[in-house]
């Protein structure tokens, strides 16, 4: 890679306030983005706004608001708006463990050119605040995405990963939903982009819920598998 490295975090948010705020401290303190990009859901709460502008007081961090209605529009919208070679969208509600944070940029200047993403299932805690039913339904489905693209990943499903911008400004994006998110990471492995696995834990919220419904649901495995059987040059915007 000729340019220099650097990174730019996204965090997309909707009603967090404290847990956003606390995200964005745990993450600045490894003192590695060069700039922090928030995107806001239109209906985002007063609350999360006003934490957000609070935030955005620094010159490296900026706001906008999604262009669509759907999460997938958010994430769409941060992959033109960043400035860094590379990037990750992490998740505003403390789900993720920011301790897996330092390794991940690790590798990825290491391996500029591969995708760094997390997987919950390299611990034996991966999984706080999970349910034995859903964490069965998880690890099933993770061994049959393993089977259907003939990949050693041990997750596929959490797009938390740091990237290169040039990988997913290539691709051809469909949904502008919640099941955008496995496009983020199944296209680019469809695509035979390498990926490097770092371990992670699941750590359960203490703020905001889920705001995915069936039909989210639904359209997430119906990409997944629509993706593996989508002739590689259809993934891939027109030159």
């Amino acid at each position: 890679m000729n340019e220099a490295y650097s990174l730019s975090v996204v965090i997309c948010a909707i009603d967090e306030t404290f847990s956003l705020k606390r995200t964005f401290q745990k993450l600045d303190a490894f003192h590695a983005a060069a700039e922090y990009v928030f995107v806001l859901a239109k209906n985002c709460s007063s609350g999360c706004l006003d934490t957000v502008k609070h935030l955005c007081l620094r010159p490296d961090c900026r706001y906008l608001f999604q262009p669509g209605k759907g999460f997938g529009d958010a994430i769409r919208a941060s992959f033109g708006e960043v400035t860094g070679t590379h990037m990750v969208v992490w998740s505003a509600d403390e789900a993720t463990d920011v301790a897996s944070f330092p390794e991940m940029l690790r590798l990825s200047k290491e391996s500029p050119e591969k995708i760094i993403k997390i997987s919950r299932w390299l611990r034996k805690d991966g999984f706080d605040g999970y349910g034995r039913v859903k964490k069965a339904i998880n690890f099933i489905s993770q061994r049959a995405f393993a089977l259907l693209y003939r990949s050693k990943l041990t997750e596929f499903t959490n797009p938390t990963q740091i990237a290169p911008v040039s990988v997913y400004r290539s691709i051809r994006w469909e949904r502008t939903g919640f099941e955008f998110l496995p496009e983020m990471v199944f296209k680019p492995l469809r695509l035979g982009v390498a990926f490097i696995e770092v371990p992670t834990k699941n750590i359960a919220r203490e703020e905001g819920h889920t705001h995915n419904h069936l039909k989210g649901w639904l359209l997430y495995y119906f990409m997944i598998v629509k993706i593996r059987f989508t002739k590689k040059e259809n993934l891939l915007k027109e030159a």
